[in-house]
């Protein structure tokens, strides 16, 4: 692409390989990584989906903004697990209903186990509050009209809860 006279702008480059059936390998920034389908829709399980991608692309795209945002608050933050479970009505790629293919529903559990004292809750909501405005995948999704519930799970070890809180 041509020099951007934006220098804000970042363009992202991918490229495929085909390997036959639904087999394909994908290279972005010097890394690549196999897309397959399942063999009960003709692929071989040689790689996750498309869509699963997207999925596991969402959890870790929250995880970066969850940790960036907390150094830039002096949050010390001990471990972050996400967890997501997706809805998809599989009648819309086989065209069987006038349904959108893409997911209709992402729940994800957010667990956060934060270092040293911890933070007030405050500061807890306004990193929330932070995510849901700079992660791109969030935004993504949000912009696609798919449902996102969140629910936070904070704790001294991140493992087990003490409060939950959802974001609809």
């Amino acid at each position: 692409m041509p020099d951007d006279p934006n220098p804000q702008l970042r363009h992202v480059h991918a490229a495929m390989e085909w390997h036959g059936a639904f087999a394909s390998t994908q290279r972005v920034r010097g890394h690549a990584f196999i897309v397959d389908e399942p063999e009960k829709l003709g692929g071989d399980n040689r790689g996750p989906t498309p869509l699963e991608y997207v999925l596991g692309a969402y959890d870790a795209c929250l995880q970066i903004v969850i940790v960036t945002l907390a150094r830039e608050m002096r949050i010390q933050v001990h471990d972050v697990d996400l967890e997501s479970v997706a809805t998809v009505d599989r009648r819309g790629l086989f065209g069987t209903a006038p349904v959108s293919p893409h997911y209709q529903r992402i729940e994800t559990t957010i667990r956060l186990s934060l270092g040293g004292d911890g933070a007030d809750s405050a500061a807890i909501e306004r990193l929330k509050a932070a995510l849901y405005v700079r992660c791109p995948m969030y935004n993504l999704v949000k912009d696609a009209g798919i449902v996102q519930e969140l629910t936070w799970l904070l704790g001294p070890t991140g493992k087990h809860a003490d409060a939950a809180v959802r974001k609809s």
